[in-house]
């Protein structure tokens, strides 16, 4: 019989050694019949039986050595953190149902407040198009009272997770090192608001892990496992965008792709997916249209709370001169402002305005409806 507290041991031991894939850990704790017994199997044994060749055995139980998962659970400890595995009743149903979850979720935050999760995903060079249509998805999601996951990466993820924080919503950041570790570095403060707004930051790697290269097609294939869809903004056909989108589909799930100007390098991804079947995303209303019933069974509107107001007034405070002008414009206006609107009202040069405008866009405070930009805080 499996002692259920040393098999959670086992798996946290397993999932820190980096030279094995988790389907290969999985398929052996099948075929010895748990994470202890895959332990306690030398390098000839998991070579002969396991199908491992002799170096990868040979490498495999040297690094099971270096490992100690009292320790891991101790840092998890004293940063916040809680460890969950497949055996925990916390573990995030919908990552348990894919091919190769992780056999261990660390967690920062609490998974549980957070509703119909749809992933967020695109290049970390996005043209102003990309960034003004990922602000305004992700706004709209959280509007609606759906959670936004990502990775914490610069360029899409970034403004993702931004635009949600900054709409009062819940979002997850999915992140390709330990959560001891903020990579990118400038991400740390926006790491921090995502906690406040109770968010979660998610990782499988052990605590203190750096962000090595082949961690973030395993972080990816975490983003789509955690959402019932996945929409990809702008990425070339080489983008870690489109491998989660391939994770998300071979996950048997949902992939909405956001169509962009065929001239566009970043637009070839997103346009690929939509030639071959991905939805065709422009509005909140597409992604919600995409997702099971069960998804949206019981949501609920998001509260404005306190502390959105108080959020809503702190994104105001820190605007630029111009932005604010444009903005008290906007709420001045009667039903709002189109781009010549603002030229005429403000004396402004197209440029001048069109920046204020991005700026505000970008900022979740005003948005765009009928040609004409109204203000939402």
């Amino acid at each position: 019989m499996i002692n259920r507290e040393e098999e959670i041991l086992a798996r946290i031991r397993l999932n820190a050694v980096s030279c094995m894939r988790t389907d290969w850990l999985l398929r052996l704790i099948e075929l010895y019949g748990g994470a202890e017994e895959v332990l306690s199997k030398s390098a000839g044994e998991l070579s002969a039986d396991g199908g491992l060749s002799p170096e990868t055995a040979g490498n495999f139980v040297s690094n099971l050595s270096a490992t100690d998962p009292h320790k891991e659970l101790e840092a998890a400890r004293k940063s916040g953190a809680r460890i969950f595995t497949a055996l925990d009743g916390y573990f995030p149903e919908l990552l348990g149902k894919i091919y190769d979850p992780p056999l261990a979720l660390y967690v920062k935050g609490d998974l549980a407040l957070g509703r119909a999760p749809v992933g967020i995903v695109g290049t970390r060079n996005p043209t102003d198009y990309g960034v003004r249509s990922a602000a305004r998805l992700a706004r709209e999601l959280s509007a609606s009272g759906l959670t936004v996951v990502s990775g914490l990466a610069r360029g899409i993820d970034t403004v993702a997770h931004d635009a949600s924080v900054k709409s009062g919503g819940v979002t997850w950041a999915v992140l390709g090192a330990g959560l001891n570790i903020c990579y990118p570095r400038e991400n740390k403060k926006l790491a921090e608001s995502i906690l406040e707004r109770d968010g979660a930051l998610v990782s499988e790697f052990p605590m203190d892990a750096g962000p090595m290269p082949a961690n973030f097609p395993r972080r990816n294939r975490i983003i789509s496992g955690l959402s019932y869809a996945t929409v990809v903004i702008e990425g070339d056909f080489k983008s870690g965008a489109l491998i989660t989108a391939r994770a998300a589909l071979e996950q048997g799930r949902e992939v909405l792709a956001l169509p962009g100007p065929v001239d566009s390098v970043m637009s070839r991804g997103p346009n690929m997916l939509i030639k071959n079947g991905a939805a065709l995303v422009e509005g909140v209303a597409d992604i919600i249209a995409s997702l099971p019933p069960e998804a949206l069974f019981g949501l609920a509107p998001v509260r404005h709370d306190r502390r959105a107001e108080k959020a809503a007034a702190g994104r105001l405070s820190e605007l630029s001169p111009d932005a604010k002008s444009a903005c008290g414009a906007i709420t001045g206006s009667e039903g709002g402002l189109n781009m010549d609107g603002l030229v005429h009202t403000l004396g402004w040069p197209v440029q001048r305005a069109a920046a204020a405008l991005f700026e505000l866009e970008t900022s979740s405070i005003i948005t765009q409806s009928a040609d004409k930009y109204k203000t939402t805080v």
